[in-house]
C-alpha cells in the first residue's frame, strides 16, 4: 500500500513543478494550496464568476439515435438513444459544444455551470456526456470500448453533428459558428475531435478550450489509480474508510450545531478540529474515480458481450438485479479496464505493437503538430493538477506557448469557476482568430 511518506513525495513532486514553471503568477487570488482540497471543494463563492440561475436558462433535454443498428441487451433498452442538453438563444448565435469529464454525464453540476457561463455570453450550448459515461457508451460508442482518443473522436463527431441537427429542428435555433470545450478526459476528447474536424471540415471550430486535460492518458490513469492505495490511519477497507469520513462529518455537524451541506462545507470542515487529512482527501477522490471505473468496466463488458462481469450467454432484462455483476466491476480500476478490455481489443487490430504504442496514439503528443500550429486552441490547467506529471506540464507550456493559461493552484478543475479563469475562457473564445 502507498505509505504516507510516498504520498508526501507525490505532493512534493507537484510543488517542484509549481516553483519552476509558474512562479510568475503569484498574484492569483485563489489561495487554496492543497490540490486535493481544491479539487473537492472547488472555488469559494466570493471568488466565483456570477452566472444566471439554472431556472433562468432557456434549455431542453433532447435525444438522438446515433447507432440505429446497435443491438443492446434488454436491461440497457433505455440507452438506445443518446441524451444531451441544449441551452439556446432566441436569436442567431454561435454554438458551443461542451464535453464532460471522465465517467460524467451531460447533467453534472460542473457542466451546468459552464453551460451557464457560455449561454450568458450569448451562445447556444450543447452539453454531451463523456464517451466513458454509461449512456454515451451504450448509445454512441461504435466499438463499445472507449478510451482511444481517435476512435472516441469519431464517435463524438458523429454525435455532435446529429445533436446540432436535432437542436435546429426541435428548438429552431440558428447557428452562426461552432466552438468546443471539454473538461479533463473531455478536454483530450475535444483535442482529438478538433484534429479530426480539421480533415473533415464540417464544423471548422472557431475556438477550442482544453480544460485540465491529461496529456498522456496512461500516465494520468496510473496516477489516479495510485490514490486508491493511500493509507489512512485506522482504516483497513472501503467500508471502514466511509465510516471514518462519516464520523468526521458527524463530529463537525454536532459541534457546529447544524447540518447545512452547502458549497462551503469542506472549507468550513478544514477550519475545524476534524479537518480531513491529505490521505483522507486522496482516498475520497480515488473513491469517486473508482465508481466511474466500475461503471465503465461493467457497461463496456455488457455492450461488447465480453463476459467478464455478466455471462455473455445470459439475457439480462430490466428486472434482472445487476448488483452481483457491479460488485465484481468495483474491483477493477481504470488500469484494469485498459489491461483486460481496451488493450486486448487494440492489440488484436494492431499485432506486434506495444501498450506504450497504444498509449502514445491516444495522447496529445500524437497530435502535437496540430495543437502547436493551431491558434484557435488554448489550454487551461494548474501546476498542482495531480493527473499530470512534470513532463506533462512542460509539454503543455511548450506546445501551447502563449495559449497555455497555467495557474499555480486549483488542483484538478477546482478553480474553473474562479472569476479570473472564467474571464480568461471567455476572452479566448471571443477573441480567437477567425
Amino acid at each position: 500500500m502507498l505509505s504516507k511518506i510516498v504520498l508526501r513525495v507525490f505532493l512534493l513532486g507537484l510543488s517542484i513543478v509549481t516553483v519552476q514553471v509558474f512562479a510568475a503568477t503569484d498574484d492569483f487570488d485563489y489561495l487554496e494550496e492543497n490540490a486535493f482540497m481544491a479539487t473537492i471543494a472547488g472555488t469559494p463563492r466570493h471568488l466565483m464568476a456570477p452566472v444566471p440561475h439554472e431556472l433562468e436558462v432557456r434549455q431542453a433535454d433532447l435525444s438522438v439515435r446515433v447507432l440505429p443498428e446497435r443491438r443492446l441487451p434488454p436491461v440497457l433498452s433505455q440507452f438506445r438513444e443518446l441524451h444531451f442538453r441544449i441551452a439556446y438563444q432566441e436569436h442567431p448565435a454561435p454554438l458551443m459544444f461542451l464535453i464532460a469529464g471522465t465517467g460524467s454525464g451531460f447533467d453534472t453540476a460542473r457542466m451546468d455551470y459552464l453551460k451557464r457561463v457560455f449561454w450568458q455570453a450569448g451562445m447556444h450550448v450543447i452539453v454531451l456526456s463523456s464517451p466513458t459515461n454509461y449512456d454515451f457508451l451504450a448509445a454512441a460508442s461504435y466499438s463499445g470500448l472507449p478510451g482511444l482518443g481517435y476512435e472516441d473522436a469519431r464517435d463524438l463527431h458523429r454525435a455532435m453533428m446529429l445533436a446540432a441537427e436535432q437542436a435546429q429542428r426541435q428548438q429552431r435555433i440558428e447557428i452562426t459558428g461552432y466552438h468546443m470545450a471539454g473538461f479533463s478526459l473531455g478536454a483530450l476528447n475535444a483535442a482529438f475531435v478538433g484534429e479530426l474536424d480539421s480533415h473533415l471540415q464540417h464544423f471548422d471550430f472557431q475556438s477550442i478550450l482544453l480544460l485540465n486535460p491529461p496529456v498522456d492518458l496512461l500516465t494520468s490513469i496510473n496516477r489516479l489509480d495510485r490514490l486508491a492505495y493511500t493509507q489512512v490511519a485506522g482504516v483497513d477497507n472501503t467500508d471502514s474508510f466511509y465510516e471514518h469520513i462519516f464520523g468526521k462529518l458527524s463530529a463537525y455537524f454536532a459541534t457546529a450545531g447544524m447540518t447545512n451541506i452547502g458549497e462551503g462545507l469542506f472549507y468550513e470542515i478544514q477550519r475545524s478540529d476534524v479537518a480531513l487529512t491529505d490521505a483522507d482527501m486522496a482516498m475520497l477522490i480515488a473513491a469517486v474515480f473508482r465508481f466511474s471505473a466500475a461503471d465503465l468496466n461493467f457497461m463496456a463488458d455488457l455492450v461488447t458481450g465480453g463476459g467478464l462481469y455478466a455471462p455473455a450467454d445470459e439475457t439480462l432484462r430490466v428486472s434482472t438485479s445487476l448488483t452481483p455483476y457491479l460488485r465484481r466491476a468495483l474491483f477493477c480500476n481504470f488500469s484494469c479496464y485498459v489491461e483486460t478490455q481496451l488493450w486486448p481489443a487494440w492489440q488484436e487490430r494492431n499485432p506486434g505493437r506495444s501498450m506504450r504504442d497504444m498509449a502514445w496514439r491516444t495522447s496529445l503528443e500524437s497530435i502535437e503538430g496540430y495543437l502547436r500550429n493551431n491558434q484557435r486552441i488554448a489550454v487551461i490547467s494548474n501546476a498542482d493538477d495531480f493527473i499530470l506529471s512534470r513532463d506533462n506540464y512542460y509539454f503543455l507550456a511548450d506546445v501551447f506557448g502563449d495559449r497555455a493559461f497555467l495557474y499555480p493552484r486549483g488542483g484538478h478543475g477546482g478553480n474553473l469557476q474562479h472569476r479570473d479563469v472564467v474571464a480568461r475562457m471567455l476572452s479566448f473564445v471571443e477573441g480567437a482568430p477567425q
